[in-house]
């Protein structure tokens, strides 16, 4: 529901409290469907959990800014669970396929369960087994096209690759109302020297295999990664980031050259 306030609250551009955009402008009586990320605006009508809801969702996956992605590979490409690192080594959460529901369920996991052969589906837990975010990606696609869900189900927005000229290939972040709020971008996919930039192109995360600073308990594995995030990234684009960076073989196709 869209929360009411008391007459006197001065109107003007506040934190979303529904979580999904960095501002919303309240007008002096209630939430408005005008919100802004990143300097654009844009249209989402208000509605869905506020207050409580918001904060017991949030997850030290979405507010903390450096991360060791375990990753595995082979040459058959076999999925394995993939652990997510802070920089002291100590364990975070974990990537892990997400087994098909029973056919009664609903909602987004009735989904799920209908076209669980035609998607991968990989949930983000957390160190508590917690789902923070799932992600969908369907198979046999020209294109990748990953659905982000928050820990709710809610829709928390799109990453869709993009084919630029020269076969120039980057990975559009888009918001929940399909706004653009970034992007996955590489000199050389091969060379691990990865970033994602915001909608005015400023670089908000890189995604390498620069160990410098980290503390880790034991020495790295070759296929391992690291991701930094800036401190100042706020929702929606922080899921986004999130998602992106630390599902990179779900975002990317796998047979990606040098993935």
């Amino acid at each position: 529901m869209t929360e009411l306030r008391e007459p006197g609250d001065a109107a003007g551009w506040r934190d979303d409290p529904y979580g999904r955009h960095e501002l919303r402008f309240f007008d002096g009586h209630r939430w408005t469907p005008y919100v802004r990320d990143g300097g654009t605006d844009s249209v989402d009508e208000p509605g869905g959990p506020i207050g409580d809801a918001k904060q017991r969702v949030r997850s030290s996956l979405l507010t903390e800014d450096v991360f060791v992605v375990e990753r595995f590979t082979d040459l058959g490409r076999r999925w394995s669970d993939r652990s997510v690192l802070r920089p002291d080594g100590t364990k975070a959460g974990m990537l892990r396929r997400a087994a098909p529901p029973a056919p009664r369920s609903s909602g987004l996991k009735g989904l799920v369960s209908r076209d669980h052969a035609k998607h991968d589906v990989v949930e983000l837990v957390d160190d508590k087994q917690a789902v923070v975010l799932t992600m969908i990606r369907p198979v046999g696609v020209a294109k990748t096209s990953v659905e982000v869900r928050d820990a709710d189900g809610r829709d928390a927005g799109r990453i869709v690759q993009q084919s630029l000229r020269r076969t120039e290939t980057t990975y559009a972040l888009l918001g929940p109302n399909s706004h653009f709020l970034g992007d996955l971008q590489a000199e050389n996919w091969v060379a691990w020297d990865l970033r994602i930039v915001d909608s005015h192109t400023r670089e908000v995360a890189t995604i390498t295999r620069d160990w410098t600073g980290l503390d880790l308990a034991g020495p790295p594995r070759p296929d391992d990664y690291v991701v930094r995030i800036n401190e100042s990234v706020n929702e929606p684009l922080r899921t986004l980031v999130v998602a992106c960076a630390l599902s990179l073989e779900v975002v990317v196709k796998p047979y990606a050259e040098g993935l």
